[in-house]
């Protein structure tokens, strides 16, 4: 391990991750959930905790969700479980898997290259947009994230420290991964051990410094259970997972066959734009300085065990392989992140940067600002910034309903947040007859429509509700309807007294 050069940056440094981890906490808190991605996931855990069924995701009520693996919505679930039905609760599964991320990463970065560069890495891993946006954000990503840097790092530390140890470690990534997102966490960290291993041909190491026969038993205990399990509850879990998520969808563009919303088709090679503004304010400060160094980047390159090259694959074939899929979305590029952060730091110690090396902090310190500012916009003008039911259902809630009222939104899409902060109570639907007969039974129930679809509603259920609130989200107005007083059932008709004869 290098030692540490100790210039003033680190303190700085220290304290720019702090500020990132309070700004972090205050948006998790403060921002409600959106729709649709984050509340979706939001409210598939809500109802595994609801309904105590811990093998099955249910999209809906009886209808199963067979696009992701459990990981992600288990943690969720169980922090719902310990501290309450709440955004916080449901975000910050994704928060420890993201400092866990961190954790890896730097452990790697201190024993290949010391002190220096495992700060370095630290901030520029932390300080990224789109790690920072997903380290707190309801979703499969971080989880993903987790298990890829779990299975490089502990290859890494097995070869160079022959170590059991982590070996074994190696083989939990792999577990992990299964149950974070699929086969896909294990071909995003085959590609570049693969390659790497025959670059520098390592395939003597590669078998005797990893438990293959013990390793891969504790892998299929970690996951396979699940998958059995799974589909023996729901038949055709499998081939849809398997065959639809990971081959149709990566191989056919608009995939038809999404039984949850729609394929992302976009054009080929699309992930390198996402990547370069998922890497701000690195990609705009590493750009312009490797053209600066060109002709120092060979002598900058050297190294006796074939370090730089590990990361450089770890970072470059997540994008190759993405390049390859034309339906993408911006946090596809999430498995490299660590691996660009591990590079960006060793090529800025090489540099001998520590020493002037003062913007790290500052440009580490951009994300933070950027997620002050937008909770700052969700808090003072939530209706300008984003999607959510929250304030909608707050509002519904301070009317007190009874237990067996009802809400129903007239609405082709199913508005998640609405469900989550309802507790599964807010149904969406455009069957007249159903909202027809919110009007025969005894309660007082509600709707909620857009009012530009207002219209839309058969006259004698407009006759029969009035507004009690209207709620902006961006473009659209939600209206809050309220059923006039339903009349109260007819008291039982009772015999007439009769006087005795």
């Amino acid at each position: 391990m290098k030692p540490s050069s100790r210039p003033g940056w680190q303190r700085q440094a220290v304290f720019v991750l702090l500020a990132l981890i309070v700004v972090r906490l205050l948006a998790m808190a403060l921002i409600p959930l959106n729709d649709t991605t984050e509340a979706r996931y939001a409210e598939i855990a809500r109802k595994m905790l609801e309904t105590g069924n811990w093998v099955t995701l249910w999209h809906d009520y009886q209808i199963p969700f067979w696009a992701k693996p459990p990981l992600s919505t288990w943690l969720s679930a169980a922090f719902m479980g310990a501290f309450g039905v709440n955004e916080l609760a449901a975000r910050l599964p994704a928060l420890l898997l993201s400092v866990g991320t961190v954790a890896l990463t730097a452990s790697l970065a201190a024993a290949r290259s010391g002190r220096d560069a495992a700060l370095a890495c630290v901030l520029v891993l932390s300080g990224g947009l789109l790690f920072y946006l997903a380290a707190g954000t309801v979703m499969t990503d971080p989880a993903l994230m987790f298990s890829v840097t779990l299975i490089q790092t502990a290859f890494w530390h097995a070869l160079a420290q022959r170590s059991r140890r982590w070996g074994y470690a190696f083989f939990v990534g792999m577990g992990v991964g299964l149950l974070a997102k699929g086969p896909v966490a294990i071909v995003l960290a085959a590609m570049p051990i693969g390659l790497w291993v025959i670059a520098r041909k390592q395939w003597k190491p590669l078998w005797q410094h990893l438990p293959w026969f013990g390793g891969l038993v504790v892998t299929l205990l970690i996951a396979a259970p699940w998958y059995l399990l799974a589909e023996h509850r729901t038949p055709g879990f499998l081939n849809y997972f398997i065959m639809g998520e990971h081959v149709s969808r990566f191989l056919d563009p608009g995939w038809k066959g999404d039984r949850y919303g729609f394929a992302h088709a976009t054009p080929h090679g699309m992930i390198w734009p996402y990547t370069v503004a998922a890497l701000l304010p690195w990609s705009l400060a590493m750009l312009p300085w490797l053209a600066r160094q060109r002709r120092r980047l060979p002598a900058l390159c050297r190294d006796q065990d074939g370090w730089l090259l590990y990361i450089a694959l770890w970072t470059l074939m997540t994008l190759l392989f993405f390049s390859l899929s034309g339906n993408i979305i911006w946090p596809y590029s999430m498995p490299m992140l660590p691996g660009f952060a591990l590079l960006f730091a060793e090529l800025w110690q090489r540099a001998d940067l520590p020493q002037r090396g003062r913007w790290l902090p500052a440009l580490g310190l951009v994300s933070a600002v950027i997620a002050l500012a937008a909770t700052a916009a969700f808090v003072l003008r939530p209706e300008a910034v984003g999607r959510s039911q929250k304030r909608l259902i707050d509002a519904w809630q301070h009317e007190q309903p009874s237990s067996d009222s009802q809400l129903l939104y007239w609405d082709r899409r199913r508005e998640f947040s609405a469900e989550f902060y309802s507790a599964g109570r807010a149904r969406s639907s455009t069957d007249s007859a159903r909202f027809e007969a919110l009007l025969h039974n005894t309660t007082r129930d509600y709707i909620a429509v857009d009012a530009k679809e207002v219209a839309e509603l058969p006259p004698v259920v407009r006759a029969g509700f009035e507004e009690v609130g209207r709620f902006r989200n961006m473009k659209d107005v939600t209206l809050l309807l309220r059923e006039h007083q339903p009349p109260r059932p007819a008291a039982p008709a009772t015999e007439p007294l009769r006087s005795p004869t």
